[in-house]
């Protein structure tokens, strides 16, 4: 009796590790509102404890499938971050804990039949009684020691994604997930993994427990390379499209300059003839000379006198652009000499917002309106800039992948919006009413005392 009741407060000290180390690996890469994380992990105790006694009492598959579930929900409830990454990260928690258990308990019993079959009668009933203490205690240290060193990999698979991505990393691990659970409950059916016929029953069980214990490494191998390489890919994707847009962006700026250095080289004889055509009095002539000069160096209209020459050529090129493709183009932008933003940056910015603008108007019907409308302003200590444009779109779920799968990206271009305003301690806000679009962007400008 003494002995039951020590394991059963083992068992409630096992039972709040688990909680509490699980909790705070959720607190590092999800949102949590205040007390969440408490409730979390108390709700997750009594979770664990109720599903172990399912399992023992009445049906293993009944018990751990009501864990998972549970432990799902809870994840998905009690922390603050996009639906798809609390499945991820709860995902990659079940498949932890179970590998590593299962990993622990196939290589202490194999261990055993190794090396401890022929104990003496009292260190035999020791080595017994100790053994579901060594188990546990062993499951446990691993699960820590491997979230302590997926701790820093973890962080970039966490950081700042699109919603599909997190989604598409984390059905195979659910997959495993189950997979895991039924083959666990066929062992308690008694099928288990078997060699020859001709073997013994200690070789069988020398046979399954290897077996298991390889299963075991090669699943955490394959689920670490499956997460890590999907991540490694999406970095390289992204630093191939903000390559791509650097090299865009010193291309349009090298054309402006070009243009520019042929007319200042050109302006001698530009000059020559403006006076011929008003010593003529040819005021047509030369109103429609000029303007041509104006065009040829980038100086059409006023639109471009942000204050910032890599606005200006920016906004230059993509009214060009929008207006060859018959869409209404406004502009009031103003941009503050000490913005605090890297002017490349500041290119990736609205680069990124006008692109994903003309890309909306292209698609509506040449009969239907099509506009964008870009406005900034001062607002005490922040920068606004608000981009409004007509679209298609129905709701707010097709903005991160409408037409972008056969492209470069699902939701790149969004991504990096995202990301730079962030890099900056901006926000950024969407808004869809009727058949508007509109985006905006606020980045705190650094006082100049600062």
């Amino acid at each position: 009796m003494n002995q039951e009741c020590y394991l059963f407060l083992f068992h409630i000290v096992f039972y709040a590790g688990y909680a509490w180390s699980i909790e705070s690996f959720l607190n590092k890469y999800l949102d949590s509102p205040k007390h969440a994380g408490k409730i979390f992990a108390v709700l997750l105790f009594f979770n664990y404890a109720i599903g172990n006694a399912i399992c023992l009492s009445t049906s293993y598959l009944a018990g751990v499938s009501l864990y998972h579930l549970m432990f799902f929900l809870l994840a998905l409830f009690l922390f603050r971050a996009e639906t798809e990454k609390k499945l991820l990260a709860a995902a990659i928690l079940i498949v932890c804990v179970e590998l590593t258990s299962r990993f622990v308990d196939s290589g202490v019993n194999l261990i055993q039949l190794l090396f401890f079959q022929e104990i003496p009668g009292k260190a035999a009933a020791v080595y017994s009684s100790c053994q579901e203490y060594l188990i546990s205690i062993l499951e446990f240290a691993a699960f820590l020691a491997a979230a302590y060193f997926l701790k820093k990999p973890l962080a970039s698979v966490f950081g700042r994604k699109i919603k599909k991505w997190y989604l598409m990393l984390a059905i195979p691990l659910i997959a495993l997930i189950i997979i895991m659970d039924i083959a666990a409950w066929g062992a308690t059916k008694g099928i288990l993994v078997r060699g020859e016929d001709r073997w013994n029953f200690y070789y069988n069980q020398l046979f399954s427990h290897g077996a298991n214990l390889l299963l075991s490494l090669l699943a955490m191998c394959a689920a670490c390379f499956y997460i890590f390489g999907m991540d490694r890919i999406y970095l390289e994707q992204k630093r191939k499209e903000q390559y791509q847009a650097k090299i865009e962006f010193y291309t349009m700026l090298e054309e402006q300059y070009r243009q520019m250095e042929r007319l200042r080289h050109d302006m001698k004889n530009h000059v020559t003839a403006l006076q011929g055509l008003v010593e003529q009095r040819e005021w047509e002539k030369m109103k429609h000379y000029l303007q041509q000069i104006a065009v040829t160096g980038a100086f059409e209209g006023s639109e471009e006198a942000t204050g910032n020459q890599v606005a200006d050529a920016l906004l230059y090129q993509k009214r060009m652009e929008a207006q060859r493709k018959g869409i209404c183009w406004e502009a009031d932008m103003q941009v503050p000499k000490k913005c605090g933003v890297d002017d490349f940056d500041f290119c990736v910015l609205i680069g990124n917002i006008l692109d994903n603008a003309i890309e909306a108007c292209e698609k509506l019907p040449e009969t239907s309106e099509r506009f964008i409308l870009i406005r900034s302003c001062m607002q005490k200590c922040f920068f606004l800039l608000e981009v409004r444009n007509s679209t298609n779109l129905k709701d707010m779920g097709c903005i991160l992948y409408t037409g972008k799968s056969k492209q470069r990206g699902h939701g790149i271009g969004l991504l990096n919006i995202l990301e730079t305003a962030q890099k900056y301690h901006g926000t950024v806000e969407t808004e869809l009413k009727g058949k508007v679009f509109t985006i905006f962007v606020l980045l705190p400008v650094p006082r100049a005392d600062a």
